[in-house]
């Protein structure tokens, strides 16, 4: 059997890159402030709901634990 060699990518300089790089760059369509704004204001609002779940999930699981370690008179 024939072994598959590897394919080999030419090298490219870093002059070369560099180019490539700010060609790419350009292409970037960067958001608008009030896009930026209304994300994170949702970011924000998500962060403290979470928050909330899981300190909600926290106690619950608290509670129980210290129920069924106490069984109930430690409380």
């Amino acid at each position: 059997m024939a072994e598959a060699k590897p394919v080999v990518k030419d090298k490219v300089s870093p002059v070369k890159y560099l180019g490539q790089v700010r060609q790419e760059g350009r292409k970037v369509v960067w958001p608008t402030r009030q896009e930026t704004i209304t994300t994170t204001i949702l970011v924000m609002i998500m962060v403290l709901l979470t928050g909330a779940f899981f300190f909600v999930v926290d106690m619950v699981v608290r509670f129980v634990v210290n129920f069924v370690l106490g069984f109930g008179g430690g409380l």
